[in-house]
């Protein structure tokens, strides 16, 4: 039997599930907040790969740098208009 089943949540993701899901409740432009929140973090981190460092290849990793990028430019050339680097 091949198991399909979604694995459990740890607390980190559990909640980050919470946080997206208030912020999509009353959003009319989701995607676009979802997609500056990404960049927020990305300049945080100081680039736009950082973010999907921990799952190269997969298909996961590759959607969420499609909008990263989308965002600060496939050369982070925008990345420092959106927030504060880590500190």
């Amino acid at each position: 039997m091949n198991d399909t089943s979604i694995p459990s949540l740890d607390d980190d993701a559990q909640e980050a599930s919470t946080a997206v899901l208030a912020a999509a409740r009353p959003e009319h432009d989701f995607a676009g907040r979802l997609a500056a929140a990404l960049a927020r973090v990305a300049r945080k981190l100081g680039s736009s790969d950082a973010i999907t460092a921990g799952r190269p290849g997969s298909w996961e990793a590759d959607l969420v740098r499609q909008l990263i990028k989308g965002t600060v430019g496939y050369d982070d050339e925008f990345l420092t208009d959106h927030g504060d680097p880590l500190r």
